[in-house]
């Protein structure tokens, strides 16, 4: 049996149901079971940044929303899942992030559903500081520097 949670089932029902794809792997890749984000959802959305049909802002927009949520867990994987696709998505995600003033507001998250969320809400509010910073060196640079090829 998946660890999963209910609530998990419940919402990726919920998309299947509403024909939300999108939200429906976003949700998938953010679950709140304590492991990464799984490498299938990951490379689906990846996919999602280079489809001309698929729209970058709902996408970026629905891991934001995924940020604001209580649970380091989900929170964490949002972040990572972000960050994957900043470094192995379509350019033109990077671009809506920087472009947008797209910024993570999570300098004062703090988990407090166990010590565990007290812990890691300190590296969650870096992650996010890094990823703010991310976005705001493309937008002024207009190239991402971690995708340069070494040697």
């Amino acid at each position: 049996m998946s660890g999963q949670s209910i609530t998990d089932r419940v919402m990726a029902a919920k998309h299947s149901l509403a024909g939300q794809g999108l939200a429906k792997s976003v949700h998938k890749a953010t679950t709140e079971e304590i492991m990464g984000p799984k490498k299938k959802h990951l490379d689906y959305l990846i996919q999602c940044t280079n489809e001309p049909n698929v729209s970058i802002p709902q996408l970026a927009n629905l891991l934001i929303e995924r940020t604001q949520h209580v649970s380091w867990v989900v929170v964490f994987k949002s972040l990572i899942s972000l960050h994957h696709l900043m470094n192995y998505g379509n350019e033109r995600f990077s671009q809506y992030l920087a472009s947008n003033n797209c910024t993570l507001n999570l300098g004062s998250f703090l988990d407090k559903t166990g010590v565990q969320g007290y812990d890691m809400s300190t590296y969650i509010r870096r992650y996010a500081k890094y990823l703010n910073e991310k976005a705001y060196s493309y937008r002024h640079m207009a190239f991402d520097f971690c995708k340069v090829k070494r040697g």
